[in-house]
């Protein structure tokens, strides 16, 4: 079983991410591949240092995204890497996990046997992080072993074509139609994600290049969902989640952000951790329990000439950042 981590200029997430690998997979024996879209050479440098088996795959853009951070451009691209995400997953085994940098794993898993229960269910995605939210996983359980549980998606629309009449047709007084006739809500939107997540879970291989067959730079999800539709009903696919979460997701940055402030930008915020993590690394992966402190983000700007109204900033859109997960039931530590 491989593991594919999709990174971006933020190694000192990947660093724990990397390091709970070390300390939770149990009889993992893959490869592990950093699909990275132009984090500079001396940190990923840093990473084959401390983890001299990983392999690493850039992107068409890495050299151009690179060499913009180490200029300390506050604006980049923000077209993803989907050609380096596919291309890699056709190299990868039949059954993978995706993690982003900013995912770690919290509890202890057998990738041996919980590879063998995917084979044996014919599991096309299963959980291995929901942030707590019961609307993107499947209520009604058909089988529980171990480790894991395999459920039924709670989804009304099964056909492709209605689910994006419904779904992914994006026109204000269509959608008010919809919601006043009761065909559509957002929990009911938000249920069909039991079939389907970006990052932090397990694929089979084959289900993961259907969703993303003929994606483009920017994602766009309902299609992907319309394939996995797809998929599901030829294929009979079933789908599951560890019994508990197994991983976490850090909410103290991101790699690309909307919201712009007066001094404030997530690719400056990224570049300072980065360049303090180089020689000060072990305090970003010295709890596995939580995500990164507040106050040692803080300590850490602080030390790096930030004004306190950077501070503020950051914290603010922290706070957002956050807000738009619980909006839709997540539950954020």
């Amino acid at each position: 079983m491989d593991i594919l981590i999709k990174s971006f200029n933020r190694v000192y997430y990947l660093d724990k991410c990397l390091h709970s690998i070390s300390r939770y997979l149990k009889n993992f024996d893959g490869k592990i591949f950093i699909l990275d879209d132009g984090t500079p050479q001396v940190y990923l440098d840093k990473i084959l240092e401390r983890y001299p088996n990983v392999i690493i795959l850039k992107s068409d853009n890495f050299n151009k995204k690179a060499t913009l951070i180490l200029n300390g451009e506050r604006d980049l691209p923000n077209n993803l890497p989907v050609k380096l995400w596919y291309e890699a997953a056709t190299l990868a085994s039949d059954y993978f996990i995706v993690l982003e940098d900013d995912f770690w794993f919290t509890s202890e898993i057998d990738c041996f046997q919980i590879e063998q229960n995917c084979l044996k269910e014919n599991i096309g995605l299963l959980k291995l992080s929901w942030i707590g939210n019961p609307k993107v996983i499947g209520t009604q359980i058909i089988k529980e072993y171990n480790e894991m549980l395999i459920y039924k998606p709670k989804i009304k629309i099964k056909n492709s074509f209605l689910f994006g009449l419904v779904y992914a047709k994006h026109n204000r007084i269509w959608r008010k139609l919809l919601t006043v006739l009761g065909i559509y809500s957002k929990e009911s939107e938000l249920n069909y994600y039991s079939i389907y997540s970006v990052a932090g879970a397990l694929f089979k291989r084959d289900y993961f290049l259907s969703i993303w067959k003929d994606a483009s730079s920017l994602v766009n999800e309902k299609q992907q969902l319309m394939q996995g539709l797809v998929y599901y009903k030829q294929n009979k696919v079933t789908f599951g989640r560890t019994i508990n979460e197994v991983l976490r997701e850090g909410f103290i940055s991101s790699a690309f952000m909307k919201k712009q402030f007066s001094e404030f930008t997530i690719h400056d915020f990224n570049a300072t951790l980065n360049k303090y993590w180089l020689t000060n690394n072990d305090i970003f992966i010295s709890n596995l329990n939580s995500d990164i402190s507040m106050n040692t983000i803080i300590d850490v700007l602080i030390k790096n000439g930030k004004s306190q109204n950077y501070v503020n900033e950051w914290e603010k859109w922290v706070s957002s950042f956050k807000m738009s997960y619980i909006n839709i039931g997540c539950k954020i530590a």
